[in-house]
């Protein structure tokens, strides 16, 4: 018997998705699979997978698997993707569709997959892959980039018959957070979609707002549920506009999209490099002279720097798994322009803990703040005029349980330094 088996990784959603749609459309039996071993390993002294995302991932496995079943297709989850395929390749005529992701890591995963007949899509980004010159800047992408078409979302797949396959049980980790300060997210396809809805009224809003360092609706928090693909770009992208028909278009509506493009940029980049994201000298092939200091490195990880505001970032990180986009440029600025420290250890740490994470993102950020990547200058943070901007000393009493105090060190010398010995200017 033929059976169709969709490989769910990063796309744990039913609506606009193409693996899922198309093996709808091709075969009468359809079986998703979801292997927990991607949730497994170590990087660097890090688990791969923190509690946070575990916890995210493990709530969107269970709306999933309810989801599919209001279709009649099961979904198991299993600990070992080469054994399930081989059991299931023995007693059924099995075609597999996933969908393509970035990163070596998931390459290689997807490497197992390919022993058996499959269809493979790229549906990871808002708008079609293209050709462009990824070494170059953000700017250079988004000229080209807003000229792309963006493709319909697709429409509802019928329901299907199925077949039994033996599926984990599926424990969700307890957090113990005591900080009333914490943001915390649910996972599903379900709560994606209640989010995009409740924020599509404060869209115009979005560009005043999103750079606070607190708080929950002061930015769309979209990127959780964008990283295991519980919702779609394209989802987003058509909700936006039709917010902005009913509405009028802004300022504030167009940046969601722009960031939307920020992270297609990255995705590209990051398809288009191979793994040079990862590597130290990065798409620049720039072999500069990052530190490895462990004294340094856990008084960083361990948030006892004596820096206030990448102290307190440190400490929401791990209490939650969350960091505001502008504290992760500033703790990442920080680590390398201010440390000198190795780039890929910070984006190593941000890995683990976030529950956002995505490698193109986090490691095309990483980069680019490592001046190996898409930056097109050199730009280093300065920490009193980031607290001053976005209310940073309310930020620290929240996460460091003191009030505000003076860096104990020479700033603007520290800098050059790290300059002059890491970056060799």
């Amino acid at each position: 018997m033929k059976l169709a088996i969709v490989l769910f990784k990063n796309n744990l959603r039913i609506d606009d998705n193409y693996s899922l749609y198309n093996a709808c459309k091709d075969s009468d039996f359809v079986l998703g699979l979801y292997s927990l071993e991607v949730l497994k390993g170590k990087i660097y002294d890090f688990e791969k997978c923190n509690i946070f995302r575990e916890k995210f991932i493990k709530e969107s496995l269970i709306c999933l698997k309810n989801n599919l079943l209001k279709y009649n297709i099961n979904l198991s989850i299993v600990d070992d993707i080469d054994k399930s395929l081989e059991k299931l390749s023995k007693s059924y005529e099995i075609t597999i569709y996933y969908d393509e992701e970035v990163g070596t890591q998931e390459k290689t995963f997807e490497e197992k997959l390919q022993k058996y007949k499959y269809k493979s899509f790229f549906s990871q980004t808002m708008i079609e892959p293209f050709v462009f010159d990824y070494k170059k800047s953000f700017s250079h992408f988004r000229k080209k980039a807003e000229k792309q078409h963006i493709s319909k979302t697709l429409d509802e797949i019928p329901r299907k018959k199925t077949v039994d396959f033996k599926s984990l049980d599926i424990e969700i980790p307890k957090l113990e957070i005591d900080n009333p300060n914490a943001i915390i997210f649910k996972g599903g396809e379900n709560e994606a979609l209640v989010r995009l809805q409740n924020y599509l009224p404060k869209i115009h809003y979005y560009k005043t707002t999103r750079n606070e360092m607190s708080g929950f609706e002061n930015s769309t928090k979209f990127s959780p549920y964008l990283a295991i693909g519980c919702i779609s770009p394209r989802r987003i992208y058509e909700k936006i506009k039709e917010e902005e028909e009913e509405t009028h278009q802004s300022d504030s509506s167009y940046w969601i999209y722009f960031e939307l493009l920020w992270r297609d940029f990255f995705h590209l980049v990051m398809k288009y490099s191979g793994n040079k994201l990862f590597l130290k000298s990065g798409i620049k092939e720039i072999n500069y002279n990052f530190r490895k200091n462990k004294k340094t490195f856990d008084s960083f990880f361990n948030a006892s720097l004596g820096v206030d505001l990448i102290d307190a970032s440190i400490n929401e990180l791990k209490t939650t798994g969350w960091l505001s986009n502008r504290n992760r440029q500033i703790v990442s600025s920080y680590f390398i322009k201010n440390l000198g420290l190795d780039w890929r250890v910070g984006a190593g740490f941000f890995e683990s803990f976030l529950v956002d994470y995505n490698p193109a993102s986090n490691y095309g950020n990483w980069a680019y703040q490592a001046h190996i990547g898409n930056d097109s200058s050199y730009r280093v943070f300065d920490i009193e005029k980031q607290k001053q901007m976005y209310n940073g000393n309310d930020y620290i009493k929240k996460w460091l349980n003191k009030e505000n105090s003076k860096l104990n060190i020479d700033y603007k010398e520290m800098v050059e330094i790290i300059r002059k010995e890491v970056f060799l200017e």
